[in-house]
């Protein structure tokens, strides 16, 4: 710890580093809220209209706008629930009004225990109860991934097993979605590899997020879904995406904005802690939150460089989890790179295909990826395929039947 005055201050004692600076507890404390509330006042502008508009907007209280928060229990969401918390705190104690309420949902990814003894709750049902304990003025909802499967905004052939039995084809054919969580873990585990698996999910969590967020909006209007994304996040998924073949949807999935859920419903979306680096979150995380929230209450991401370096062989080594460790090195000795890599990307401009030419000739209006849900880059896919190359399989195959997939999709379920 640094052993002289605060930076900003001048007054207390530093006991951290921040971008360099020497800074006190109370001062590091500020600086992150600052960086937040930043972020939030944009929000507030960019849906002003949508917020006075919505029904109720000019009943009492109409100030105070509805948040849609995801939890993964990961440091950078774990400490946006605080940060807003604390966000509330500091109005109430000027006399102000609280400014937004919080609805906190966390996407329950454990599909052995949706099988399981549904009078029994589920770690993540325990889990959230202490957050509820924590943080009483929010609303906690576990949503088991299960609920992904009512989703029709998915064509749920195109993740079917690919193989070329009669069964499966059938299937295919008649766009059949699964119908138990046994079903979705099947589909999950049958992908081709590690980064397969891992893209599909986050996919599903993502789409699961957004469409209960947008569908909810329509009787109770939210603002907007708030995902705790820090500035190392951001940066793994730019990367990421990109080496999967997914680089023409990252204005869509790296910046703020209007979004849409795939059924017409619309929503923004935003990520508070941005322009936050993961380890400045977790350090707050230990050190400033009051009472600090331990190791156990948020998982602690990325693997040290140390931990990366033992790494032998990286066979089942998802490319986010590739990304995890070398943007840990990354963001601890050159941190603007990182962010960089972020401020790069935010000046992507969004071009959606609002429509496209049918078979016969017409306009359509083109959906997106039948997965992802993601806008086609039409051009890009065919150069991609054209200089790659198809997918092999035989005549016949329904996987070749597919159409509409983006590229990072079709070579993540196909491999």
């Amino acid at each position: 710890m640094p052993d002289k005055q605060c930076r900003r201050c001048k007054e207390q004692e530093a006991v951290h580093t921040i971008r360099a600076d020497p800074i006190c507890n109370d001062c590091f404390s500020l600086f992150v809220k600052t960086k937040t509330v930043k972020r939030l006042e944009v929000l507030n502008r960019e849906t002003k209209s949508s917020h006075t508009g919505r029904p109720g907007g000019g009943a009492p209280n109409s100030n105070v706008r509805k948040f849609y928060a995801g939890l993964s229990f990961g440091p950078s969401s774990s400490a946006l629930v605080d940060i807003c918390e604390q966000i509330i705190v500091g109005r109430l104690s000027r006399g102000r009004d609280a400014a937004f309420n919080l609805h906190v949902v966390h996407v329950d990814t454990d599909l052995e225990q949706s099988s399981t003894d549904l009078d029994t709750p589920s770690p993540a049902e325990q889990r959230l109860d202490q957050w509820r304990a924590r943080y009483p003025r929010f609303t906690f909802e576990r949503v088991p991934l299960k609920d992904i499967l009512a989703l029709d905004t998915i064509d749920w052939a195109t993740l079917l097993p690919s193989n070329t039995t009669e069964e499966t084809e059938q299937k295919a054919s008649q766009a059949q979605r699964p119908s138990t969580p046994a079903d979705l873990r099947t589909i999950i585990s049958n992908l081709p590899s590690a980064t397969s698996r891992r893209d599909v999910l986050d996919l599903l969590v993502r789409r699961l997020l957004i469409s209960k967020a947008a569908f909810t909006a329509e009787n109770a209007p939210y603002d907007a879904l708030l995902l705790g994304c820090s500035t190392t996040a951001l940066a793994e998924r730019t990367l990421a995406e990109t080496a999967k073949g997914r680089g023409f949807s990252l204005p869509w999935q790296i910046n703020d904005g209007a979004i849409e859920d795939g059924a017409g419903h619309k929503l923004a979306l935003y990520h508070p802690v941005r322009e936050l680096f993961r380890n400045e979150l977790v350090l707050y995380l230990s050190a400033v939150a009051q009472p600090p929230l331990t190791e156990g209450d948020f998982v602690l991401m990325p693997a040290s460089a140390s931990s990366a370096a033992a790494v032998v062989s990286h066979k089942d080594l998802s490319i986010e989890e590739v990304m995890t460790r070398y943007f840990a090195e990354v963001e601890l000795n050159y941190p603007s790179i990182v962010a960089n890599v972020v401020r790069t990307t935010a000046k992507l401009e969004r071009h959606s295909h609002d429509h496209v030419h049918d078979h016969d000739g017409g306009e359509s209006t083109s959906p997106g990826c039948r997965v992802c849900g993601m806008p086609l880059d039409e051009a890009g896919n065919e150069r991609w395929k054209g200089e790659i190359g198809p997918l092999d399989g035989p005549e016949g195959d329904p996987r070749l039947r597919v159409e509409r997939l983006c590229y990072g999709c079709e070579r993540s379920i196909h491999g």
